[in-house]
């Protein structure tokens, strides 16, 4: 992940596309470049489904070990990310949701669900 102000930009070795024609896609390395970022929400949970605020500011971009979601609602401009967030002290299940002005995903290769079910890879 690399943040610059209002802008992201993310990169996945592999990622799934869901709601499409061919049923879903397992796409090989994928870059998701989002701007005009706004709006954002951060929910932080510890303890199973216990939340409470962090105290400290939040360094997603650095300390966000892995994005295990992304949903992203093209209507209305929102898209919301889930993962494990470590600091120091804790390890947090993080929820970042956050509005943006345009969003643009890429990928140079791909399989279908059912391909990637019998075992093909795509190759990047």
């Amino acid at each position: 992940m690399e943040r610059k102000g209002n802008d992201i930009e993310l990169t996945f070795d592999w990622a799934k596309l869901e709601n499409f024609n061919e049923g879903g896609l397992i796409l090989g390395k994928t870059k998701l470049t989002i701007k005009g970022i706004s709006k954002e929400k951060f929910k932080v949970y510890f303890d199973g489904a216990k939340w409470r605020p962090l105290t400290d500011p939040i360094d997603f971009v650095n300390s966000c070990q892995e994005v295990a979601n992304t949903e992203i609602d093209e209507e209305l401009k929102q898209i919301q990310l889930d993962g494990m967030y470590d600091t120091e002290k804790e390890n947090y299940w993080i929820e970042w949701s956050f509005n943006y002005e345009s969003c643009e995903l890429e990928w140079n290769s791909h399989v279908t669900f059912t391909e990637w079910k019998e075992g093909k890879l795509p190759n990047d």
